[in-house]
């Protein structure tokens, strides 16, 4: 029972464990669509475009209410070492992608963890009614405040709560214009804001 509840957690790409050397942790609460189009696909052009290596699978990890934590691709390497040129140019390449801080690259053999993100995370949680109405409210008025133009949904509905996230350059600003923004509509004053990376 325990298995599958943790089974259930982590929504996985691999129809059986395909062998990897990395494993590309990524701090960002998206989609697994949007995970393959912001940072799967370009990925397989870059490995595959400097013949490095591909991408042997993946997932998203979820929390028991389905939240996403975050969302991670394995990669295996043509080469048996392991460069760190190459590591490096994949942490700047996934770094352009968007990748928040928080995340990491996770050496299989190893279990080294290099950290690297450039992106700060603000995330914004509603209770009540009517909260897809009120998400894309926000979710329009935040991103002309901020100037952050979302390449994906971000975009989280529970039980009885909504959470939209956004990244940027600074946690701070972002939090200020939010502030301002509920501040400013009473009906808002009551969602949370938290730093997400």
């Amino acid at each position: 029972m325990l298995l599958q509840f943790i089974s259930n957690l982590f929504e996985s790409d691999e129809s059986v464990q395909n062998p990897y050397d990395i494993v590309i942790q990524i701090n960002d609460k998206v989609s697994p669509l949007d995970r393959r189009n912001l940072y799967m696909l370009p990925l397989h052009d870059f490995l595959s475009d400097h013949n490095y290596g591909e991408i042997s699978g993946g997932g998203i990890l979820k929390e028991e209410p389905g939240e996403i934590i975050f969302c991670d691709i394995h990669v295996k390497f043509y080469k048996k070492e392991i460069s760190t040129i190459v590591l490096n140019e994949i942490i700047n390449f996934v770094e352009i992608c968007g990748a928040p801080k928080g995340s990491k690259i996770i050496i299989e053999n190893t279990h080294q963890e290099i950290p690297f993100g450039k992106n700060e995370g603000i995330a914004i949680y509603f209770d009540g009614e009517n909260l897809d109405e009120k998400a894309h409210f926000v979710q329009s008025e935040i991103s002309k405040r901020t100037n952050i133009l979302q390449s994906a949904d971000r975009y989280w509905k529970g039980n009885s709560t909504t959470g939209l996230y956004f990244y940027g350059q600074s946690f701070e600003k972002m939090k200020e214009e939010v502030s301002y923004f509920m501040s400013a509509h009473p009906v808002y004053k009551s969602a949370r804001i938290t730093q997400i990376a």
